[in-house]
């Protein structure tokens, strides 16, 4: 059996982590605004999920404290939040405009339309792929 300071400690990385984790999330949630609704809500959904381990865990000081109801419940949330992640980040690779990743690192791609002609004489000297 951990001893009480082992668990004690534990916890206290555990509610440390999830306070990293809700900020993450509320990050998320914000940069969300751009896409669409659906992912909004998917993002909302993760925040709130880990809202709801933190206040389930927030009092508790030892593992006895805590119900097998309330560990299966956390597990359960940590799941969902994960696969609502891995298909916010499938959905962003797939519906996300090369542009929007790529960024400063190709301006020609990124200032001019497709169906306007680069002039790529200024760029000279630069490696290009493809």
């Amino acid at each position: 059996l951990p001893t009480p300071q082992v668990e004690a400690r534990t916890l206290a990385m555990l509610q440390g982590l999830l306070h990293q984790l809700h900020a993450a999330c509320s990050h998320l949630a914000v940069g969300a605004r751009a896409f669409p609704s659906s992912v909004q809500e998917t993002a909302g959904h993760v925040r709130h999920g880990v809202e709801g381990i933190q206040a389930s865990l927030a009092s508790a000081r030892s593992f006895q404290e805590l119900s097998g109801l309330v560990l299966a419940q956390s597990r359960e949330a940590v799941t969902r939040a994960q696969l609502s992640l891995e298909g916010l980040l499938e959905h962003v690779g797939q519906h996300t405009p090369l542009p929007w990743l790529v960024g400063p690192f190709a301006p020609a791609l990124v200032e001019y339309p497709e169906d306007v002609p680069v002039d790529m004489s200024k760029w000279e000297g630069c490696v290009t792929v493809g």
